[in-house]
């Protein structure tokens, strides 16, 4: 079995997974906050290595450059040290890149653009990516990054309407299975609440509705620690959730 340690380092959290190529699935993986990363990277990957003995590479996508150095040479040290690769952008990936500057797209946005190339052979893509930030991405025929929207996060529109404003406490968005989100609320927070939530989930929507106009059999696909949230709003696509998509992706890297 072929099998890439993937390296997913967020703004927020670092994720980890052993990706079996042949399959292209995430055999094994683990999640922590970035402010656990000096206790926990390097325990993590010798746990990976131990277990999984015929991984092959290791591939690091990051958006904190410190973190990406940081993890590049433990893996170098303690995986293969002539096989790390930290992914970047270049003009012999299989995907083309339209953004204007295409050192500037993020390498997970990238990375999951790739995994989509890999898993779903020329077929254009809808790519939604719900984290810090919420990215909605187009991916044209399998075979070239079209761009995308950004938005804020659904935990970072939270944290600034506290820090930005005097008497609008941090509100905890919670399951919506809970019963706390509903229009019209009737409360500070479940108006809060329902204001992010409804609007990302209207925001999902309509950046859809705009790339199905061109290619109306267009795979939809969304991942990201805050997708669970969002989806249950949505409802006019058929969205198919991939939670390991950037590993794949990132594994999936030459």
């Amino acid at each position: 079995m072929n099998k890439v340690l993937a390296v997913d380092i967020g703004s927020s959290r670092t994720h980890i997974g052993v990706v079996d190529m042949d399959g292209l699935r995430c055999v094994s993986r683990v999640n922590f906050d970035n402010s656990e990363f000096d206790v926990r990277f390097h325990s993590s990957i010798i746990k990976f290595v131990s277990a999984h003995p015929r991984i092959g590479a290791a591939h690091i996508t990051s958006c904190v450059k410190s973190l990406a150095a940081k993890a590049a040479a433990l893996c170098k040290k303690e995986v293969l040290p002539d096989n790390v690769r930290v992914v970047k952008a270049h003009d012999a990936l299989p995907v083309q890149n339209n953004y204007d500057n295409p050192q500037a797209l993020g390498t997970d946005r990238l990375c999951n653009a790739l995994a989509c190339a890999s898993l779903f052979a020329g077929r254009s893509c809808v790519i939604i990516d719900a984290g810090t930030a919420l990215t909605i991405d187009y991916l044209h025929g399998g075979t070239l990054f079209g761009g995308g929207a950004i938005l804020p996060g659904c935990a970072t529109q939270a944290e600034a309407l506290h820090r930005r404003t005097d008497a609008l406490p941090l509100v905890k968005l919670g399951d919506i299975d809970d019963g706390l989100v509903a229009l019209p609320a009737t409360s500070t927070e479940g108006c809060i609440r329902a204001g992010i939530l409804f609007g990302m989930a209207g925001a999902v929507e309509r950046c859809t509705d705009e790339y199905l106009r061109l290619d109306a059999n267009a795979k939809v696909v969304a991942t990201g620690g805050g997708w669970d949230i969002i989806e249950p709003l949505t409802g006019g696509h058929d969205i198919e959730t991939i939670p390991d998509l950037t590993l794949i992706g990132a594994a999936a890297y030459k």
